[in-house]
């Protein structure tokens, strides 16, 4: 059975069985099964608990044992590390920390990570996360922003990465869920529904070829894509904006390898501050990117998205109110706001 400080700090606290369960939230049978040891909580209980007492979820439950954690930081980095530490299918999962977006600084973490003989070690522990959703769509920062702002302890943490990287972390069992771009039909082999994987439909993204304001090189279309003097900025393989450009130009019977001045960039951000720091002529990004950039841009196609969870995502998507986030009326406001998207269902 597993050991925790539930009951000794309820009654340091002068609280009852039924008082802490109720402003925890959860049923008296299931804080009695947890408190009794017979029941580990998952991530979000125990942040209940944890804040119903009034501290931190180390100082209720402890940590867990040497070698528990599945790790995912960045080969090469040497020291400390902030890192990210939620539960996955039952595991825990700690991630580095990055900046989601251009040039954006990566919120604090739940961890310092200190690599020790090229061992990771996991110390000053001052919470977990509640989920990972991992994808190249802004939105997510509005979903992230949203969700912990009014969940208090339960922190959703956004992972920038193309459709490729972030399918591949979810079917890794790194993160709960993938918001991918493209059609359905062209997304069947990647996104693995029938290997156990929820796809719900999410939005439609304008996609826009974005320019100087003054459009000095006359860009009018992707024709413009193959022109000589067009130094193209361009999203890396794997991602759904790159599977765009690709389709489009083998329907014109050319590849966006023979395309000349071809740069290649890791996000939007840098796509658009490629166009906007004059070191590339044009680039393809979501409108809204385009618009909040002050860059010109003309419409040339648009996406559909789609959350893909594991069931397990599934469920604390569903428990936590995430799905109902993003069919409150409140969350459509903020999304078209941003310009060039339109929710689905």
């Amino acid at each position: 059975m597993a050991s925790n400080k539930v009951e000794q700090l309820r009654m340091q606290r002068g609280m009852s069985l039924s008082g802490l369960a109720r402003i925890a939230g959860i049923s008296r049978q299931s804080l009695y099964a947890i408190e009794a040891g017979i029941q580990v909580p998952k991530v979000y209980l125990a942040m209940a608990i944890a804040s119903a007492l009034g501290t931190d979820v180390v100082d209720v439950f402890p940590s867990d044992p040497p070698g528990a954690y599945r790790f995912q930081i960045q080969r090469g980095t040497a020291g400390a590390v902030s890192a990210y530490i939620a539960e996955v299918d039952g595991e825990a999962i700690v991630r580095q920390s990055f900046a989601a977006g251009f040039a954006a600084p990566p919120a604090a973490g739940d961890a310092v990570v200190r690599i020790v003989n090229s061992n990771y070690v996991v110390e000053s522990q001052i919470g977990r996360s509640g989920m990972f959703i991992d994808g190249c769509d802004p939105v997510l920062g509005l979903i992230s922003s949203r969700m912990t702002e009014s969940s208090g302890s339960f922190k959703v943490r956004w992972f920038y990465g193309s459709n490729r990287v972030s399918l591949a972390n979810l079917h890794g069992k790194l993160t709960h869920c993938a918001l991918v771009h493209g059609e359905v039909a062209d997304m069947d082999d990647e996104v693995g529904t029938s290997k156990g994987y929820l796809a719900v439909p999410f939005g439609r993204w304008e996609l826009a070829l974005c320019f100087l304001p003054d459009n000095p090189k006359q860009i009018r279309s992707l024709a413009d894509l193959l022109r000589p003097d067009i130094r193209f900025a361009s999203r890396e393989e794997g991602s759904g904006v790159r599977h765009f450009v690709d389709q489009h130009l083998a329907d014109v019977g050319t590849e966006t390898a023979l395309v000349r001045g071809l740069s290649t960039f890791g996000d939007h951000y840098q796509v658009a501050a490629a166009v906007e720091l004059g070191l590339c002529d044009a680039g393809i990004v979501p409108a809204s990117i385009a618009e909040s950039q002050g860059l010109g841009f003309v419409p040339v196609g648009e996406h559909q998205s789609s959350l893909v969870f594991s069931k397990d995502g599934y469920g604390l998507a569903s428990d936590r109110g995430i799905l109902d986030l993003l069919n409150s009326a409140s969350f459509a406001k903020e999304v078209a706001i941003m310009g060039g998207y339109q929710l689905v269902g």
